[in-house]
């Protein structure tokens, strides 16, 4: 008995180009934006004409590319007449442009709350704005100020599990880009995502910092001050930078995670470091420090550099908390 092979459908080779054509005219702008919360409305489409290649694409290789071509086609059609038929893309990638005046600012508190794209913190090159700020993100973001003379500002993003479906096929890259008046003081509370973080605070009248970072790394630049301050950096998983500020005295609180930890000091100024807390991370401090407590396994103690106590300017890391990652002073 003879046996008759099947003729393979040209359908999914088709159906694969035609999604890459889709792709490209969209890069092109030579159809409209869309989603995924779009394309879905035509999912009874999708049934009709696989079981149409089903039922007639295996008879003849040419009738699943004729499925194929006609259910692309049908597809970029609904698409070019979306906007006429009145059906919109909703969510997806946006830019929203954030800024506030000084007006009568004394002093600010700023509470940011990070998500996964990259983020970008800087100083402003005029006096006339308290914040100013271009982000291109997905979600819906909040901004929120008051305050007259103590200004409070919230700046944050929420998503919903929903937000997939608002993807809208354009390769936009989605980041942060915020700056601060140099000349408030200014304290600020930082909630870190899976974003890489820079803060540049060099410029800043900085009162004090905490930031609980995440799974981004992140990068802090101090400022030069003529007052004391504090900071308090909690890292996670990703790697943490700081460069600490010469002519300042400050006392930095740090709670370290699984990601490395890098400390740069002026070396100017006098330095006290005091572990609480051991952990599985490597410890390495500058040599050359006298250990003033502890023992000599270096796990917990205290060190600091000759003349600490009449130094003209006083740095001091607090070490609480040691997990898996390597902490380097340098």
């Amino acid at each position: 008995m003879e046996y008759k092979r099947k003729s393979a459908s040209f359908f999914w080779p088709i159906v694969l180009i035609g999604v890459g054509v889709i792709l490209l005219l969209r890069n092109l702008e030579i159809i409209p934006a869309f989603n995924l919360s779009m394309l879905l409305r035509l999912w009874p489409l999708i049934l009709v004409v696989i079981g149409l290649d089903i039922l007639f694409g295996h008879r003849a290789s040419w009738v699943g590319g004729v499925i194929g071509l006609v259910a692309i086609g049908g597809i970029i059609a609904f698409l070019m007449l979306s906007p006429s038929l009145g059906i919109k893309e909703t969510g997806g990638t946006k830019t929203d442009t954030i800024s506030e005046p000084i007006g009568a600012a004394n002093s600010a508190k700023y509470y940011f709350e990070f998500s996964s794209d990259p983020v970008e913190v800087n100083t402003l090159a005029d006096n006339y704005h308290l914040i100013s700020g271009t982000i291109t993100h997905s979600g819906t973001l909040n901004f929120d100020v008051n305050g007259t003379t103590d200004k409070v500002v919230h700046l944050s993003q929420t998503t919903t599990s929903n937000d997939w479906l608002q993807w809208n096929f354009v390769f936009t890259e989605q980041k942060w880009d915020i700056a601060l008046n140099p000349n408030v003081p200014s304290e600020l509370i930082v909630d870190g995502g899976s974003g890489t973080v820079n803060l540049d605070l060099s410029g800043m009248k900085l009162t004090s910092l905490q930031a609980a970072m995440g799974s981004g790394s992140s990068n802090f630049d101090l400022p030069v001050s003529d007052t004391p301050y504090s900071a308090i950096i909690e890292s996670g998983s990703g790697s943490v930078e700081v460069t600490l500020p010469a002519e300042t005295d400050l006392e930095l609180t740090l709670d370290s995670g699984s990601g490395s930890v890098n400390i740069s000091v002026p070396s100017t100024s006098g330095l006290r470091i005091e572990v609480m807390d051991s952990g599985s991370g490597s410890l390495n401090i500058p040599g050359g420090m006298e250990q003033i407590g502890g023992g000599a396994d270096m796990e917990t103690g205290a060190w600091q550099t000759a003349g600490f106590d009449t130094a003209a300017n006083k740095i001091t890391i607090k070490i609480f908390n040691r997990g898996s990652g390597s902490i380097n002073i340098q």
